[in-house]
């Protein structure tokens, strides 16, 4: 932000940056569960099994911060009392954010729409949103649709992919040409190695 409270996309990629370099400079563990049976090969694919899994993670954390630090928006971070990630007041937005949509089995989708219509039934005024960033397919990821869902008796918008991040109204309204270079960020100053 300027001081005219102003959204500054300069400013915001360089709070990214320092973000991200903390996301991705934090030491992972690489201690494994033991199981009786473990040979080598076995223990060497749970490591590889744990590393692809903590890369996730960590994108799925640099997308909330993508998303939880642009114009408007804030990062409700870990043990926020909604439960929640992503939440604007300016907007009337919240949001609970996956980067995969296999990141939540059939419970723990429940239970997140729970959330959303738990918020929505004291914000009667907000949108409430469940984004995953990345299906389980490309053609989901590119080309899915957002759809509405009711739940506990409220309504509860389910963005996919693509269309909620570099299409979506949400982040992008007002504001041409900026999806662009974030996705154009992401793509070129994130070197996530495994």
């Amino acid at each position: 932000m300027n001081k005219d409270n102003s959204f500054n996309l300069n400013e915001y990629f360089e709070l990214l940056d320092k973000k991200i370099q903390n996301i991705l400079l934090r030491k992972e563990k690489d201690i494994l569960t033991f199981d009786i049976l473990d040979t080598l090969k076995t223990k060497r694919n749970k490591l590889i099994s744990l590393k692809e899994r903590q890369r996730q993670m960590k994108i799925g954390e640099i997308w909330q911060e993508v998303l939880g630090n642009y114009d408007g928006f804030i990062n409700l971070k870990v043990g926020h009392e909604t439960g929640l990630d992503i939440i604007s007041y300016s907007k009337k937005i919240i949001i609970e954010l996956k980067n995969r949509t296999n990141t939540d089995n059939t419970s723990s989708k429940k239970s997140n729409y729970l959330k959303l219509a738990n918020f929505k039934k004291n914000n009667l005024d907000y949108k409430c949103i469940y984004a995953n960033i990345n299906a389980n397919t490309e053609k989901k990821t590119m080309y899915e649709i957002s759809k509405k869902i009711i739940y506990e008796g409220f309504e509860i918008e389910h963005h996919i992919g693509y269309n909620f991040i570099n299409e979506s109204p949400i982040f992008f309204a007002n504001k041409t040409g900026t999806a662009f270079p974030i996705c154009l960020y992401c793509e070129f100053k994130l070197p996530i190695n495994s």
